[in-house]
């Protein structure tokens, strides 16, 4: 009789104990994340995080450890109460289980927090990286740490993972043999995101379509074109072939050739030379270190100018009409100076067969006779 009494104070001591276990743990959560916190504290204050970034840190370490610290109960009770070793092992297991789901919810919401802005990620990793990208790197991320924690909490629980690993690598290979056209869509939008040759509303021209970016897709890019019709470029193509940003310019460049007659003498050139760089370094929207008048050539029918600048404006509306205004002034001084604008022509001189010397007689009797009029054409019936 006294030794079953003996036996139920053992246990009933055992019990309180793992009551007053399960207590103190509960009682240490707030300081025990706390502690954990401040290594988190230390970088972000390194960083100059604000308050309110703290006190995220620590509802993100405060769950975790009350699982951490569940577990730890788990496992002191039941070597405490000296449970069967059946018992002890599946105490163990849960309090493991516990543990490893404690780290994953820590790296969810640790990727939740700080993979939501680029500001945040750079406060926390010191990466920077495109807000359009940050979607896809925490879904990516989040399946990561859900696959390794299945896989671990299996093998605690005495399962062979070997089977499972190697069937999610064959269906993965399937899966990328399958889907090769989506994953390079979808690696041509990370590095349109990341390269950012191209932003919506920006004008470019690529080997296959030229027009305005609409859309920026993780698929595919839409692209209106001049024409306004819609052209759905893939992304892995737009990634792989070369793109030219109009948008992007920060000044035009006009470049022309004048051509004026030959009727004009050297001085009325080097006047007309002078005019025209003087008028171009005084005009307001022309880059002074740019501008280049050179009489270059004597061509077929003109007499050429080699006129380059480059006007501050990027916009092409803007830049069309300044040119205009260049053009008109050039027009303007020509006229004040009066030079003449050549255009194609040729001049043929004419000399009576009796004039022309070595002509082979049996050819000079097959000609007409000077002056005689030209033959006349059939009538039309």
């Amino acid at each position: 009789m006294f030794n079953a009494l003996d036996d139920f104070r053992v246990l009933l001591a055992r019990l309180l104990l793992v009551i007053v276990v399960f207590g103190v743990a509960w009682l240490l959560r707030n300081a025990v994340a706390w502690l954990l916190s401040r290594p988190l504290k230390l970088m972000l204050s390194r960083a100059r995080a604000s308050a309110d970034i703290e006190t995220v840190i620590r509802s993100i370490v405060l769950l975790p450890v009350r699982y951490l610290l569940l577990a730890l109960a788990i496992d002191l009770a039941a070597r405490i109460l000296e449970l069967d070793p059946p018992w002890i092992g599946f105490a163990l297991s849960v309090g493991r289980t516990v543990v490893i789901v404690a780290l994953a919810i820590f790296i969810f919401r640790l990727i939740n927090t700080f993979i939501i802005s680029t500001r945040s990620l750079y406060l926390f990793a010191g990466i920077t990286l495109d807000a359009a990208l940050l979607p896809f790197i925490r879904t990516g991320v989040t399946i990561v740490v859900i696959a390794i924690a299945l896989v671990i909490v299996l093998q605690v629980w005495g399962y062979d993972v070997t089977g499972l690993v190697a069937g999610l690598g064959l269906g993965g290979l399937a899966f990328s043999l399958a889907a090769q056209d989506l994953l390079s869509n979808l690696f041509g939008f990370a590095a349109v995101v990341s390269d950012r040759p191209f932003v919506v509303g920006e004008y470019i021209k690529t080997p296959d379509v030229e027009g305005t970016v609409e859309h920026v897709g993780v698929r595919s890019t839409r692209i209106r074109q001049l024409d306004q019709a819609i052209v759905t470029v893939p992304n892995s193509k737009l990634a792989a072939g070369t793109i030219l940003n109009w948008s992007r310019l920060a000044k035009r460049r006009v470049d022309f050739l004048l051509g004026v007659e030959y009727a004009t003498s050297a001085d009325q050139m080097q006047a007309l030379l002078i005019a025209l760089r003087e008028m171009l370094q005084q005009h307001p929207k022309v880059e002074k270190d740019s501008v280049v008048v050179y009489f270059t050539e004597f061509a077929d029918s003109s007499l050429n100018i080699l006129i380059r600048c480059f006007i501050t404006l990027s916009e092409w509306a803007a830049f069309t009409a300044e040119k205009e205004q260049v053009l008109l002034e050039v027009m303007r001084i020509l006229e004040r100076m009066k030079i003449s604008v050549a255009f194609p022509s040729q001049t043929v001189y004419y000399q009576p067969v009796d004039d022309l010397p070595g002509l082979p007689p049996a050819l000079r009797h097959s000609l007409p006779p000077t002056g005689s009029p030209p033959p006349s054409l059939p009538e039309e019936r």
